[in-house]
């Protein structure tokens, strides 16, 4: 049995799930500097958050469970082996 659900229920290994997450962390890291930088000259990083959230949005997409279907199956899956 493993130790943590999480990422079986998004379709990854612990290791894709651990890169992922660790490559959205470095990722929010840097968009808030941007921001932050924003806040005090707002002639810089214009369009950085909207393009934070459209970047973000893709990244998901791209990663794990690629559509409703294949959740569906992970959770049938996951329902049975418990």
């Amino acid at each position: 049995m493993p130790i943590f659900k999480h990422p079986k229920h998004v379709c990854m290994s612990y290791w894709e799930h651990f890169c992922f997450s660790s490559k959205l962390s470095g990722f929010f890291l840097y968009k808030s500097y941007t921001a932050m930088v924003h806040a005090i000259l707002p002639d810089f990083y214009v369009t950085s958050s909207s393009d934070t959230i459209e970047t973000l949005q893709q990244m998901l997409k791209e990663k794990g469970c690629r559509d409703e279907n294949d959740k569906e199956k992970i959770k049938l899956k996951n329902s049975k082996s418990m």
